[in-house]
């Protein structure tokens, strides 16, 4: 607003020049041409003088006139500068009669030929300046007729392009040019000591928001315009290829008939080559994504293999792991005994005879093993000899009626049973939770050995063992243990023997040649079950081990294959027991194993104390961890009442 009201004052002052000190003027010659230039000067002073207008007046240009763009090439500058530098010269002069108006108390009475020359020379300048623009506005009038006669040469999209481009351009630098009013605006206001801060303050804040208004509406008009000429050039490639297909229509409807049916024979040939080529290719394309499907599963194979021995590396690691523990304990046991002794002989003594009372330990446990082992063997033998094998699972008839009049089967542990109230419910799967080593596979055996007993036939699913070593564990549970395979009571599922290179052939064993081949497992298991359910009211199955099932593939393909396979076995009303190693897993996995089960037995080891803990399956006396020793013959578990050990 202020520099607005400035602006109007100077326009007053301007037209209120006083230039009685060139009367000398009138009295020459040319007085007349000299009152119309200081006319004029008072219409360029007040910006009432239209440059554009008045070099519209006269448009065409003298022949004998230098082109403005001649002297833009002579000068190495375009018209642009050369126009901006005219421009400039007239504010000077402006100035100029701006300090003769300040001075014209002094003018007045000085000497008129003085006033009168320095007019002359004002005017002889404005008219060479004035000249100059005529020559510069007749070139740019020129110009831009040169550009509307190519413009109109073009075709219309390029020239629309071309004409947004140069408005686009005219904005910007209006943009520019308003951007630099409002910069000298911001200056003029910075610069003045009147007003207060917070005027200031706002002033700023306004125009920064005119700025940054004006610069967002014309990057708004940018993007449109790019966007919009994007759409051309679509349109533009669009029309091109119509204009081609109107060609060859044109050139094909020109041509006479035999020209044509021979033209049309030809591009119907050149289609027929190009669908040849297109099929080509297609078989190229499908032979190389046979053999990338090929490379994907030589790939996933090797992954397989690296996986499975990255899960053996962890294992024996852990056992490392579990073996420093042992000796860190020792040593630790070893510090406190010395500590304690009250010199090297008596704790040397202490621990002989500590060792002496282990060694004969160690030697009865052994003698009562080979003792226990001699027995079995008699009583097997004493069995064979007598054929009463069979009489004995007659005579537990009584017991299995038991088990299905209570919907529960024993586990092959007493302690056990009473813990569970009777036992595990028909159609439960379980799933056997714990680390190495740690007797859980000792409770699966007892578990398959009582239904043998019964005359309840079992399947074994073993991915990390073979039937032999089966055998042998089975053997410290129940003697004669090989006389119900004979029976027929005893099948296995083996996935492990034949991908570790073994050939042998056993009767009672179902060979799967890769541990990943779920589907060959889920059949083989199918065909056992539909044998024994015609005999049997129900059956009894161990999987050892679900962790190797993972190692060889992964979680979800292992959920994909248990899910149905749980089912099945809870739809024949079996009992089923599933072993997973603790600490190949995450949590996320076990649950995600836990959700297809009715329960599980979980395994730990505290300060080399061995514990287990029943969760979910049915009702127990407890759920807290309790207490156990193991061996190869049994689980020996602690007492148990009131949710805790005693």
């Amino acid at each position: 607003m202020q520099e607005k009201k400035m602006k109007e004052d100077q326009k007053r002052d301007y037209a209120q020049l006083d230039f009685t000190g060139f009367n000398g003027i009138n009295n020459s010659t040319d007085g007349n041409a000299s009152i119309e230039k200081i006319e004029e000067i008072k219409k360029w002073l007040t910006d009432e003088f239209d440059l554009i207008s008045w070099l519209d007046e006269s448009p065409q240009a003298s022949a004998e006139t230098t082109p403005i763009s001649e002297k833009a090439e002579d000068r190495g500058e375009s018209v642009e500068e050369i126009i901006a530098s005219y421009e400039a010269e007239i504010a000077r002069l402006k100035d100029e009669i701006c300090e003769v108006k300040e001075g014209q108390v002094t003018i007045v009475g000085g000497d008129s030929e003085e006033i009168k020359r320095k007019v002359e020379e004002l005017t002889e300048e404005n008219a060479k300046l004035t000249k100059e623009l005529k020559e510069a506005g007749e070139q740019l009038t020129f110009l831009k007729k040169r550009l509307e006669e190519t413009l109109a040469g073009l075709p219309i999209d390029h020239a629309e392009i071309i004409r947004k481009e140069l408005e686009l351009k005219e904005r910007e630098k209006a943009l520019d040019e308003r951007e630099r009013h409002l910069t000298e605006k911001e200056a003029m206001l910075k610069s003045q000591e009147t007003g207060t801060a917070e005027e200031e303050a706002r002033l700023e804040d306004r125009f920064h928001a005119e700025l940054q208004e004006k610069e967002n509406d014309y990057r708004r008009r940018e993007q449109e315009l790019k966007t919009r000429i994007e759409q051309l050039e679509e349109e533009l490639k669009q029309k091109s290829i119509e204009i081609k297909l109107l060609k060859d229509e044109l050139e094909i409807a020109k041509m006479s008939a035999p020209e044509a049916k021979k033209e049309i024979e030809k591009s119907i040939k050149e289609i027929q080559q190009r669908e040849k080529t297109l099929l080509l290719k297609d078989e190229e394309i499908k032979r190389l994504r046979e053999e990338l499907q090929e490379k994907n599963e030589e790939l996933q194979k090797i992954k397989s293999m690296i996986s499975y021995k990255e899960e053996e590396l962890i294992r024996r690691e852990e056992d490392i792991l579990y073996r420093e523990k042992l000796l860190a304990e020792e040593r630790r046991r070893f510090e406190e005994a010395k500590k304690s002794t009250t010199s090297i002989e008596e704790h040397e003594m202490v621990k002989r005879l500590e060792d002496l009372k282990a060694e004969i330990q160690r030697k009865e446990e052994e003698l009562r093993a080979k003792e226990k082992y001699l027995n079995a063997k008699m009583e097997e033998l004493r069995l064979r000899e007598q054929g009463i094998i069979e009489d004995e699972i007659a005579a537990r008839e009584e017991q299995r009626a038991l088990e299905m009049q209570q919907a529960k089967v024993k586990t092959g542990n007493p302690r056990l049973d009473d813990l569970l109230l009777g036992g595990i419910p028909f159609g439960s799967n379980v799933l056997i939770h714990g680390p190495p080593f740690i007797g859980k596979e000792v409770m699966v055996n007892q578990f398959i050995a009582e239904g043998l007993k019964k005359g309840i036939p079992a399947i074994w699913v073993i991915t990390d063992k073979t039937p032999s070593d089966i055998r042998e564990e089975m053997k410290f549970v129940l003697s004669g243990y090989e006389e119900y395979e004979r029976l027929g009571l005893v099948k296995y599922v083996d996935s492990y023997s034949r991908s570790m290179g073994d050939t042998t052939v056993d009767p009672y064993t179902v060979y799967i040649e890769e541990p990943t081949d779920h589907d060959k497992i889920m059949d083989a298991v199918e065909k056992i079950t539909k044998e024994y359910k015609e005999k049997h009211e129900y059956y009894r199955l161990a999987f050892r081990t679900i962790s190797t099932l993972i190692a060889y593939s992964d979680i979800n393909s292992a959920f994909r294959f248990l899910s149905p396979f749980c089912g099945r076995r809870k739809r024949d009303k079996a009992v089923s027991l599933y072993v997973v190693e603790k600490g190949m897993h995450s949590e996320q996995e076990i649950q995600m194993l836990g959700s297809i089960m009715d329960g599980m037995i979980d395994f730990k080891v505290d300060q080399l104390r061995t514990y287990f803990a029943v969760i979910g399956i049915c009702e127990v006396q407890s759920r807290a961890y309790i207490r156990y020793t193991a061996s190869k013959h049994g689980l020996t578990i602690g007492s148990f009442a009131l949710e805790h050990i005693r």
